[in-house]
């Protein structure tokens, strides 16, 4: 039996994120991580588990965990 593992993607809507930091501190895996003036990033996709704790977390609504098919 072959196990895969899911993908999922991370997509940040700058336009409503205010870089306060919540989506990279509560990250389980460092899936987000804060860049350069404390703009979160998201610098390997695969390390995503898709817990959704940043998408439920974010207080901006700025944040979405989609499933890679």
């Amino acid at each position: 039996m072959q196990s895969t593992k899911k993908v999922f993607e991370v997509v940040i809507n700058y336009n409503y994120c205010k870089r306060c930091g919540i989506c990279s501190w509560i990250c389980p895996v460092d899936a987000i991580v804060e860049g350069e003036f404390d703009i979160p990033q998201v610098p390997d996709p695969f390390k995503c588990t898709g817990c959704l704790q940043c998408e439920r977390m974010c207080p901006d609504f700025a944040i979405d965990v989609k499933l890679v098919d």
